[in-house]
């Protein structure tokens, strides 16, 4: 890891830091002031833009990767097309997403359960939530200087302090207004406005010279993207099939609540997925630049090192939602069924054990530019789950039962993604043995294992009744998870090596 992606590392994980805290303290909040159903249509508006995404990764997905090869080949002319091309596109999907959006809000309340006194707040939730989208397709062209330039600690930052903006702005709303959902909405755009203004003044630092102009528009361009990035929107499909689709599944085929519920049980599983996901996107630039001077085995050295890395960290949290999750919630939430939404935490963090540390293997498919077959085997996994779903609910009948279904099957079609297709095609891609990332994966779940049993024992050894005690027994876990995961995960040598490094920056840094 050199320099530069180190500051990126640290960057992402204050940036999670902060947004965890928040999250922390703002869901209950709003579930307080708005109902656990509504707080659930808030994801679920969000979920829907994520269905128009399918259509603007055809062309925003490959952005980074076109221009960043362009610019360490020194070939500015292209990357100025590309860079142009991409937001006049961009411009002209935000008009098209205008228009259908609006039809949607307008008959939205014939399409969901939504109760009668919520209707005007939801659709104005929906309307702000669709502006935000059309600002995020901007943010989307000015994230490429920050990308190709290997300065995603600006990104950190930028999310770190928009998350704060977010919260105030909730916080002042629900304290001297009278309680709306689309307060939600509000707190988004800003908070998108944060990014695009902050990223527009580094592009100006960074990559001056990439400019959007008339001149520059080249048809060619936008045609090189979506050949390959169609098949990122179709990625983007398998990941709404599998996981984006079962709140409003929740809701249609349940109720309104069962999908608040069910939202409620993911809040915590996907902040930490976002992390990791985002720990994951510090190293694509340098993976990218490695695959831009045909060094693949650079490019395999990182995978391996990245992956165990991440795997180091993956185990903590999910061995405390896993085991510790009950009574998180029952202090967290204790107006709701915390057994019930600990179940269900426990369901999703079972796809997490694999998710978390073999994020870096999707950054091989965008990279190399081989995302047709992984894209059409993602959506075959996602259509399998999602048929499964549609098949078996109709033989269930309690509404806990469908909503346990509904997580299980989602979560059981991911894992069998993360323990097939991911490691053996990612392999092949690099032209590495098919067996190439199967040890690590071994020794990651047997880090897991080894935790969850420490923090369920204890658990059961003490009563943890109270945020000091719960916080306590985090930070036990934590360390001990540190020392077993490094133990199982390195080897000698790579464990000397990790700790010359810590003892050089020590000196190096503490010295001044």
């Amino acid at each position: 890891m050199n320099k530069q992606t180190g500051v990126n590392f640290i960057a992402q994980v204050i940036s999670f830091a902060i947004n965890i805290c928040i999250s922390f303290f703002l869901t209950p909040f709003i579930i307080k002031n708005i109902g656990i159903e509504a707080n659930g249509f808030v994801t679920l508006a969000n979920n829907v833009v994520e269905y128009a995404q399918i259509f603007t990764l055809a062309i925003n997905s490959m952005a980074s990767r076109f221009i960043t090869i362009k610019l360490q080949q020194k070939n500015y002319e292209d990357a100025n097309k590309y860079f142009s091309s991409i937001a006049y596109a961009n411009i002209i999907m935000s008009v098209v997403f205008s228009v259908g959006i609006s039809f949607v809000i307008i008959f939205l309340d014939k399409f969901l359960n939504i109760s009668e006194t919520s209707v005007t707040d939801i659709k104005i939730l929906w309307i702000f939530v669709a502006i935000n989208f059309i600002i995020s397709l901007f943010v989307s062209i000015y994230y490429v200087p920050i990308f190709a330039a290997d300065r995603l600690d600006v990104m950190g930052f930028t999310n770190a302090r928009g998350s704060i903006l977010r919260a105030v702005t909730l916080v002042l709303c629900y304290t001297f207004f009278r309680p709306y959902t689309f307060y939600v909405g509000i707190a988004s755009v800003l908070l998108g406005l944060n990014s695009l203004i902050t990223y527009i003044h580094y592009k100006k630092k960074l990559l001056p010279d990439l400019c959007i102009k008339r001149k520059y528009y080249d048809f060619a361009c936008i045609k090189d993207l979506v050949a390959s990035g169609i098949w990122n929107s179709v990625t983007k499909l398998s990941t709404i099939l599998s996981s984006g689709l079962d709140l409003l599944i929740a809701n249609i085929f349940v109720n309104g609540v069962a999908m608040g519920v069910l939202n409620v049980s993911k809040t915590v599983p996907n902040i930490v997925y976002l992390l990791f996901s985002m720990l994951s996107s510090t190293l694509a630039p340098q993976l990218t630049i490695a695959y831009a001077n045909n060094d693949f085995e650079e490019m395999k050295r990182q995978l391996i090192s990245s992956i165990k890395f991440l795997g180091v960290f993956s185990s903590i949290p999910i061995a405390i939602l896993m085991g510790l999750g009950e009574n998180f919630f029952a202090l967290w939430l204790p107006d709701q069924n915390s057994a019930f939404l600990h179940l269900l935490t426990v369901i999703i963090c079972i796809y997490l054990i694999f998710a978390l540390p073999l994020e870096p293997l999707y950054n091989i498919f965008t990279v190399i530019n081989k995302v047709k077959i992984s894209s059409i085997a993602l959506v075959c996994f996602s259509v399998g789950s999602i048929l499964t779903v549609l098949i078996g609910l109709p033989f269930i009948q309690s509404d806990e039962a469908k909503v346990i279904y509904i997580a299980a099957v989602g979560s059981f079609f991911t894992m069998l993604k993360l323990l097939t297709f991911i490691p053996l095609f990612g392999a092949k891609c690099l032209n590495f043995k098919y067996t190439t990332f199967y040890s690590v994966i071994f020794k990651n779940f047997i880090s897991v294992c080894v935790l969850l049993v420490i923090a369920v024992a204890i658990n059961r050894i003490f009563a943890i009744d109270t945020w000091i005690k719960l916080f306590a027994a985090c930070i036990a876990v934590a360390i001990i998870g540190l020392v077993s995961n490094v133990l199982i995960l390195y080897n000698k040598d790579e464990r000397h090596s990790a700790k010359e490094k810590v003892i050089g920056f020590a000196k190096k840094y503490l010295s001044k």
